[in-house]
């Protein structure tokens, strides 16, 4: 995509054509907002419908206790915006998708790959198919260099906020103090053994867990949990150990190159550990909602800094070619959708 250098508080940054990347942005919310029939994009219509249309029989509801931050939202978008459940779909595209967005066209050269690698990595699929989990995520993708300006006053009330949204952005907080250490360090090495530990040794810290994860929102997981239905396969794990492995082997070429990288690694290696344990127990892919989003970022700067001009575009071709392979088999045979899959609703309403 064309764009052209700027010069932003003395750093010297290159910024994609805005209006190029603005249509971009607009096509793939438009997309997301007038999706239908996938995953549990019903059931959030499904909500919205059942919500009152005002905050005052939104603050007497009954039944809603966790996650009160995003039905009150959805209120406020009953009540002033629309009471047509597509509109619900439509605001949290626009809020999820443009967060994810402005942030790759900010820490990113190529935001056309960006994209590309967003949509066939799975991760665009999933936006309106965990909505309160990915609309959590899409802020705090956002809010996350504020980690490496040791921002904390910030950043804490905003993991708090975003808790409201879906609790398990609260697991933020603890790694507030964990992804700005440096990269392929030793705290880097003590996330891969932990991963590792967990997923070998889970028959004996599998009831542990799910005896934690009882007391939160996940509580209606625990039996799945313990169950050995898998939410991931080896080929998944593959594509998300693509980048950490080029950023290890390139580590001493990628140091220093990007401002964010240490957060950028050490979110992706946790990205990497979170599908692995989802091979055999899938609840664990779920977290995966709050990290692919950097593993895209860090497979970017890979490209860009681990090849020379020549080989560069190669493996940008490449990787263009394997991703479009990978999403082909994640649409077509992993999740079985061919023919029949669509994103798009054939009639719209307002």
């Amino acid at each position: 995509m064309s764009g052209k250098y700027k010069y932003l508080k003395g750093e010297r940054v290159f910024r994609a054509n805005a209006l190029f990347a603005g249509m971009a942005c607009a096509v793939l919310i438009f997309v997301s907002g007038f999706r239908q029939g996938i995953g549990d994009t019903g059931t959030y219509r499904q909500i919205f419908d059942k919500l009152p249309s005002s905050f005052i029989g939104f603050l007497k509801h009954p039944t809603i206790k966790a996650d009160r931050g995003f039905y009150a939202v959805a209120t406020f978008i009953k009540q002033f915006i629309s009471k047509d459940s597509q509109i619900i779909l439509l605001c949290m595209a626009i809020i999820t998708i443009g967060l994810i967005f402005i942030t790759y066209y900010k820490n990113t050269d190529m935001i056309e790959m960006a994209v590309f690698l967003f949509i066939t990595s799975g991760c665009y699929l999933v936006t309106m198919n965990g909505v309160r989990q990915y609309l959590a995520s899409a802020i705090l993708f956002f809010c996350f260099p504020m980690i490496h300006k040791k921002q904390w006053k910030f950043y804490i009330p905003i993991v708090l906020l975003c808790s409201t949204i879906h609790q398990s952005a609260l697991i933020f907080l603890i790694l507030y103090f964990v992804v700005d250490k440096p990269a392929w360090g030793n705290m880097t090495k003590w996330i891969l053994f932990a991963g590792i530990f967990l997923f070998v040794s889970y028959p004996i810290t599998g009831p542990m867990l799910a005896n934690i994860l009882g007391e939160t929102q996940y509580g209606n997981y625990k039996e799945a949990l313990m169950s050995t239905g898998a939410g991931a396969n080896m080929i998944r794990v593959l594509v998300m150990a693509v980048p950490v492995v080029l950023s290890y082997l390139g580590k001493d070429f990628l140091r220093g190159k990007e401002k964010y990288y240490n957060i950028v690694v050490n979110f992706s290696v946790i990205n990497l550990i979170a599908i692995l344990l989802a091979t055999r127990f899938w609840i664990y892919a779920r977290f995966n909602m709050y990290f692919s989003v950097y593993m895209v970022t860090l497979l970017i700067w890979c490209i860009k800094y681990l090849f020379d001009e020549r080989n560069e575009k190669i493996i940008y071709l490449m990787c263009i070619g394997c991703y479009i392979l990978y999403y082909y088999y994640e649409m077509h045979i992993s999740l079985g959708y061919g023919a029949l899959y669509h994103h798009f609703v054939n009639k719209i309403n307002f």
